[in-house]
């Protein structure tokens, strides 16, 4: 029987499996900077953050929010995600939630939610409307490669 803290440990592995399976797809596509971004900051003492949380992947135009979970939470992540939104230092940076499919091992095959503006603004249209798009992750990098965005430094 596995305790509640083993569980913990395992899910948390899993997830940065999942995050260095990102970046390294990312790098292989032509982001050679992309990489797991190690976040540090965090205040167990107040249970508040130090250090604001940049997303899951380093070195890219966009933020990526990487999740690796049987049972979808889409509204918690895509809240989450948009709180992460002017924390890289770009205007309005394109925001991206990669949930890993099961039985894909590819990254590409896996899951991207965006909402409908940033889809629509990715494609040449114009919306505010935040309900959520999914797609492929290699689709969303094609719509991604069409814009020009620089990374911050």
């Amino acid at each position: 029987m596995t305790t509640a803290a083993q569980r913990g440990t395992a899910n948390r592995r899993k997830g940065h499996t999942a995050e260095r399976d990102v970046a390294k797809y990312l790098r292989a596509v032509g982001y050679p900077n992309a990489e797991r971004a190690v976040v540090t900051g965090f205040a167990a003492a107040t249970g508040g953050r130090l250090k604001a949380d940049p997303g899951d992947i380093a070195g890219v135009p966009f933020i990526v929010s990487v999740k690796d979970c049987a049972t979808e939470q889409l509204g918690k992540w895509l809240d989450e995600l948009d709180a992460m939104q002017h924390l890289n230092g770009l205007p309005d940076p394109p925001r991206l939630l990669v949930h890993k499919r099961r039985g894909k091992a590819d990254p590409s095959r896996w899951w991207c939610w965006m909402s409908v503006a940033q889809f629509a603004r990715l494609t040449g249209g114009a919306s505010s409307m935040q309900a959520p798009v999914r797609m492929e992750f290699v689709a969303a990098l094609i719509l991604l490669a069409d814009t020009t965005v620089e990374v911050a430094s």
